[in-house]
């Protein structure tokens, strides 16, 4: 597979919008001022030490928190364990949660082929499994108002069928799936690029930008977030006054309600080798018509 990188920007930072690429539809971004995050107790089993995992994600979401701290409007909160294991946004529900969660099982391999969770793409929290490419590392599904762009969900997934999650910070690994202390896929790394996701970031060919779109096996230093990404925070969510969209006054039906809430994102970063991550566009073109889109992330 080749990292399709034509017309995509080399901006400091590049904003992901309701319609992806396309400069006339509004950004996505939250208004709330905490986003309260969760982690699938299961955790990653073949990453060792064991519940390294999860401090892995802890750390990346505090990267971004310190951002916001020094001149953003939004504040990380993690929420604990839980036993979630499905993705995406119910309407209906009242306890939607932001969920970080590894898949263990390809759906290929226990979905049948003619089961209709194909089509309307639900294999994956049906047989709890990776329903992606094999070659998508993890996947960002963010939910968010089609007119106003605010974001009400987002929630990432690891491939940890497809790739070796590890903790260590260095040697890389001499194989894909090589031993203890050293690094092949790399969880605060790629986590660090999802949550940019999360909060309204698309990939930018900016050369060291924690969202560009290619990261070899073994690359740790997404790990530390760019300037371009901090001007984004200060920028997208300034302290003490409200988020900014692109486009304002935000589109909003005539009676003041928001539309179409529930409209789905998923965004999905893919390795290739040497050359890692998909950019956003292509991902998300694959699913638009099913109210998805995807980041690929490697």
């Amino acid at each position: 597979m080749v990292a399709l990188t034509l017309g995509q920007s080399s901006a400091p930072y590049v904003r992901s919008r309701v319609e992806a690429g396309d400069p006339t539809t509004q950004c996505l971004f939250w208004t709330v001022p905490k986003i309260t995050w969760y982690q699938n107790r299961a955790g990653n089993a073949e990453t060792k030490p064991s519940g390294s995992e999860f401090d892995a994600v802890r750390r990346s979401f505090q990267s971004w928190q310190t951002l916001f701290a020094g001149c953003g409007n939004l504040t990380f909160e993690e929420g604990g364990l839980v036993d979630d294991r499905d993705v995406g946004y119910d309407v209906k529900a009242d306890d939607n949660r932001n969920l970080v969660l590894f898949r263990t099982k390809r759906c290929s391999d226990i979905a049948p082929s003619t089961d209709a969770c194909w089509k309307e793409d639900t294999c994956g929290n049906l047989y709890d499994c990776w329903s992606n490419d094999s070659q998508t590392i993890a996947v960002t599904l963010t939910t968010y108002d089609e007119k106003s762009g605010i974001i009400y969900d987002s929630d990432i997934e690891l491939n940890s069928f497809g790739f070796y999650f590890t903790t260590a910070d260095g040697p890389s690994c001499p194989t894909a799936r090589g031993g203890l202390n050293c690094v092949s896929t790399d969880v605060q790394n790629t986590m660090t690029h999802e949550i940019g996701h999360l909060v309204g970031l698309d990939h930018t060919n900016a050369l060291g930008s924690t969202m560009n779109p290619r990261a070899p096996s073994g690359e740790i230093s997404k790990r530390s977030i760019d300037t371009g990404s901090h001007d984004f925070v200060c920028t997208t969510y300034p302290r003490g006054i409200a988020s900014q969209g692109c486009i304002a006054p935000n589109a909003m039906d005539s009676d003041g309600s928001s539309s179409l809430l529930g409209r789905k994102a998923a965004t999905g970063c893919a390795s290739t080798g040497a050359q890692a991550w998909l950019p956003a566009l292509a991902g998300w073109a694959l699913l638009l018509g099913a109210r998805r889109r995807k980041e690929r992330r490697g």
